[in-house]
């Protein structure tokens, strides 16, 4: 009786350290960028074809995409990236100089870093600065 009580706690603790491994090892979690810590990152090309979350400030905005600035570089904008957002929802309040999360995949065309937007949220306001714009989506 005690040897099997002592074996079925043993395999049990044994299951858990595996599950925990397991968990560690293989996680999902999706690495989060500014537009500079992105282009400063050592290896950007190990960050192709692999979905990534970027923060930045909406720029320029045509019918395929906008560009994304990084938060600290708006009086100079030398660090920007285009973001596809075709077939993509823009929240409410997804207007230019608006501070964003954008997730999506890396991809290099023709040299040019392009984030293919898979989705686009829009920072939560603070119950401090007023709440939410009329119309603004709180999604954050």
């Amino acid at each position: 009786m005690i040897k099997t009580r002592n074996l079925l706690i043993s395999g049990l603790i044994i299951s858990v350290c595996v599950f925990a491994l397991f968990f560690l090892l293989f996680n999902t979690s999706i690495p989060i960028f500014t537009v500079k810590e992105l282009i400063d990152h050592p290896r950007p090309e190990s960050l192709l074809n692999h979905k990534i979350q970027l923060i930045g400030i909406v720029g320029t905005i045509d019918t395929s995409g906008f560009l994304l600035y990084d938060p600290e570089d708006q009086t100079n904008a030398t660090l920007i990236i285009y973001i596809e957002a075709i077939n993509v929802t823009k929240p409410g309040g997804f207007v230019i100089g608006k501070t964003i999360l954008v997730e999506g995949q890396l991809t290099s065309i023709s040299g040019v870093w392009t984030l293919k937007a898979s989705m686009i949220s829009t920072k939560c306001p603070s119950k401090y600065d007023g709440g939410a714009e009329i119309g603004e989506e709180i999604d954050g």
